[in-house]
C-alpha cells in the first residue's frame, strides 16, 4: 500500500482566487491474488483514497473531500508467452502520465489516461538474444458505468452514467488499444520504448471517434559509480478530441531523473497543444523540478516547484511529498 501526504501551496496566480493551499493524503491499497490450484491464474485489486472534489475559489483545504473508490478489480491469466486480462483497469496509452519524475512530473500528461475502463486484452512476448524483449498487447475496452465506480465517503466524485457522453462511454467493446513496447537490447540494455495506438468511440454527446498515438522513449546512463541519469521522451497526438470534429491535441514531455547514492532530482517539462478548426490555438505548459531524499526506512521526501500556464492564466506553486510503502506476503 503506497502512502502519500502531499502539500501544495499555490503562492501566485493570474487567476483570480487561486492562490491556496491544499493538504492531501492518498493511500492506494492493492492486492494480487493467486490461486494456486491454476498455475497462472490471479486475481488483482487496486483502491484508491483520495481528494475527488475541487475546491472553491479562497479555498483552503485540509484533508478535505477524501473518498475511496476500487480503481482496478481484473482477472489475469499467464501462461508461457502469453498473456490474457479481464475486468476493471487502465487499458495502456502512453507513459509519461505514469512515469514522468519529480512530484508533479505526471500532472498534464495525466489528461490522457485511460483509468477504470471494463477491458478484456490479450497479450504476446518475443524474447530474442540479438533483437531484444518485446510485448504486443490488443483490447478493447468501454468506460465503467457500473457501481465499482461509486466513492465511499460524504462526498462524492460523481458517478459517471451513459446519458453523460464522452469518448468510450459506450457499454459495449467498440473502443480499442494496439501496444508495442520493448527494450532489453544487447547494445543498450536499459534502452525502451512505448508505441500505442487508440480507438475511443464517440458517446452520445459526440459525432466523432477519438483516435490518438502516443510514442516514448526512455533509458539510463551511469554517468559514475554512483550517479545515473533517466532521461524519457514522449509525444502524444489526439485526433478528434473527446469526439468532437476537427478539435486536435498534442503532447509533448521531456524529462530527467538524476540519481545520487539516496538523493534525486527531477526535472520534467510538458507542451499541450489544442487545434480546433475557426478556434484560436491554445498552447499550454507545465514546468518542474523537484529533490528528494530516500531514507533507510524507505521514506522519501521531495520537495519541488511547478510553474502551469494554462488557458493564458500562470500559476506557481511549491509542494512536498512524504511516500512510504506497507507491503505483506503470505
Amino acid at each position: 500500500m503506497p502512502i502519500e501526504l502531499q502539500n501544495d501551496y499555490d503562492y501566485r496566480s493570474d487567476t483570480a482566487g487561486a492562490e491556496v493551499n491544499n493538504l492531501t493524503l492518498k493511500l492506494e491499497p492493492e492486492a494480487t491474488i493467486k490461486v494456486l490450484p491454476v498455475p497462472g491464474l490471479s486475481f488483482f485489486i487496486h483502491g484508491v483514497l483520495e481528494q475527488v472534489a475541487d475546491g472553491g475559489p479562497n479555498e483552503g483545504r485540509y484533508f478535505k473531500e477524501e473518498g475511496f473508490y476500487i480503481e482496478d478489480l481484473y482477472v489475469n491469466y499467464e501462461t508461457g508467452q502469453f498473456n490474457f486480462r479481464g475486468g476493471k483497469t487502465n487499458p495502456g496509452f502512453g507513459i509519461a502520465w505514469d512515469q514522468a519524475p519529480g512530484i508533479y512530473g505526471t500532472d498534464m500528461a495525466e489528461d490522457y489516461e485511460m483509468a477504470e475502463r471494463i477491458t478484456l486484452s490479450a497479450s504476446a512476448s518475443f524474447d530474442s538474444k540479438d533483437l531484444g524483449s518485446h510485448n504486443l498487447t490488443v483490447g478493447s475496452f468501454f468506460l465503467d458505468t457500473s457501481p465499482l465506480q461509486n466513492t465511499i465517503s460524504s462526498k462524492t466524485r460523481g458517478t459517471v452514467e451513459r446519458s453523460d457522453g464522452g469518448v468510450s462511454n459506450t457499454d459495449d467493446f467498440s473502443s480499442f488499444n494496439i501496444v508495442l513496447e520493448g527494450g532489453k537490447y544487447p547494445a543498450a540494455p536499459a534502452l525502451a520504448y512505448h508505441l500505442a495506438y487508440i480507438h475511443q468511440a464517440h458517446g452520445r454527446d459526440g459525432t466523432e471517434d477519438e483516435t490518438g498515438f502516443a510514442a516514448a522513449i526512455t533509458t539510463k546512463f551511469n554517468l559514475s559509480k554512483t550517479v545515473a541519469l533517466t532521461p524519457l521522451f514522449e509525444a502524444v497526438f489526439l485526433n478528434d478530441l473527446g469526439g468532437t470534429k476537427d478539435k486536435d491535441r498534442q503532447y509533448w514531455t521531456a524529462s530527467a531523473l538524476t540519481e545520487w547514492q539516496k538523493w534525486n532530482l527531477a526535472l520534467a517539462y510538458t507542451k499541450r497543444r489544442t487545434e480546433k478548426t475557426g478556434a484560436s490555438t491554445l498552447n499550454d505548459y507545465q514546468g518542474q523540478a523537484s529533490i528528494g531524499y530516500t531514507y533507510d526506512s524507505g521514506l522519501t521526501v521531495d520537495f519541488g516547484w511547478k510553474r502551469l500556464k494554462e488557458l493564458g492564466a500562470v500559476t506557481d506553486r511549491v509542494g512536498f511529498l512524504l511516500t512510504y510503502a506497507l507491503g505483506f506476503e503470505r
